[in-house]
């Protein structure tokens, strides 16, 4: 069976391609539809289903992406990129085990599918499908997982024990991956998979309002003098078990015009944020040298236009609170942008423990950007 397009339809497809990239949603919406009015036969087209579906899926209506992702499947089977753009829609809503088979399943269909691939290694670093859904990177994950990480986490820490580590990574994701290549560049273990760090920080460009949800936001900062000690940090977080219990980041900060190698551990209250604070210094005075700890509170882009807000005090009393009159733009933005409450939103998974392929392959990038050789 063919789907190839007449000139009419493939003008029509073209014209709701162009609307989609250069006009607002709704407007590539109303005239998709009545694009389709003057091509009937386009409802035949599995592209057609598939920009309708991006469309819908960006509008936040779920459930309309769903139908129209599967449409364009029933009508092509091995639309690999349906599968994949239905595979996103199932992660937001919180399906991961339909997500996962969906973005498998693109990947049988086009064995060089990289973008497939990649949400693959993302998912199963959180996710452990519980279905006989076995493939390559699937595999390849439980290797990773399953190498023996001899380093003793009562003394301090050898680089030669990182290197040696990693090596035995590299050497067995290199006979497995034709591509090491990973967009991604920062290690994010969370106890929870949707923060909406994206819509505050969108809030907060749109406005210069700090969302509500900020102001409980605060961070132990752990900043390393040199890449080894960030790798060391990693480890750290995943094999003591007291860090487990927060979501925790580890990044080469390069906003400065020397790298930063940063780890941060996010708390939610003031006294949680000071226990933590010294609780990690005497964890990491037995393990590193040369670091520095420090509390801190939200993001770096809110204390450069709010100083106060950053600031860190004994008591709750004495920060910044969050100016009612905000509340404003918070419900004006998610009316806009058709936001559910933000407790609907957050879903509790804990990242699962060990180094996973996702996180080798970032710190793969970390020791390109270094250029240091494993």
């Amino acid at each position: 069976m063919s789907f190839s397009t007449d000139k009419n339809e493939q003008d029509q497809l073209n014209k709701i391609i162009i609307s989609y990239n250069t006009k607002s949603l709704k407007e590539a919406l109303l005239e998709a539809n009545y694009n389709r009015s003057k091509a009937p036969n386009l409802s035949n087209f599995p592209q057609f289903h598939n920009i309708i579906g991006l469309i819908n899926f960006r509008l936040n209506d779920l459930k309309q992406a769903i139908f129209d992702f599967e449409t364009a499947i029933k009508i092509n089977p091995n639309f690999h990129t349906a599968h994949y753009n239905l595979g996103l829609v199932y992660f937001n809503t919180k399906d991961l085990k339909k997500s996962y088979d969906c973005f498998v399943k693109a990947l049988s269909i086009k064995k060089d599918y990289k973008l497939a691939r990649d949400k693959i290694i993302e998912l199963l670093s959180f996710y452990k499908p519980n279905n006989n859904n076995e493939n390559q990177i699937l595999d390849l994950n439980k290797k990773i997982f399953n190498i023996p990480c001899k380093i003793d986490f009562t003394k301090k820490i050898s680089d030669s024990h990182m290197i040696d580590y990693f090596k035995k990574c590299k050497k067995i994701v290199s006979k497995n991956l034709a591509d090491l290549s990973y967009n991604k560049v920062q290690i994010f273990r969370k106890k929870s998979i949707f923060l909406n760090c994206e819509r505050h920080k969108s809030i907060f460009f749109k406005y210069n309002t700090i969302p509500e949800y900020c102001f409980g936001c605060f961070k132990v900062v752990v900043e390393t003098k040199n890449f080894f000690d960030l790798l060391k940090v990693s480890l750290i977080f995943d094999k003591i078990e007291f860090f487990n219990n927060f979501n925790r980041k580890n990044m080469i900060d390069k906003r400065t015009n020397e790298d930063v190698f940063k780890s941060i551990i996010y708390c939610t209250s003031l006294q949680q944020v000071l226990d933590v604070e010294k609780k990690t210094k005497k964890v990491f005075e037995t393990l590193l040298d040369n670091f520095t700890v420090e509390s801190k509170r939200g993001c770096h882009e809110y204390s450069i236009k709010y100083p106060e807000y950053k600031k860190i005090y004994k008591k709750e009393s004495e920060l910044m609170s969050f100016p009612k009159k905000w509340s404003n733009n918070e419900r004006k933005f998610d009316l806009e942008n058709n936001k559910k409450d933000i407790k609907d939103q957050i879903f509790v998974h804990d990242t699962q423990k060990g180094i996973s392929l996702h996180e080798f392959l970032i710190i793969n990038n970390w020791f390109k950007d270094q250029k240091i050789s494993i």
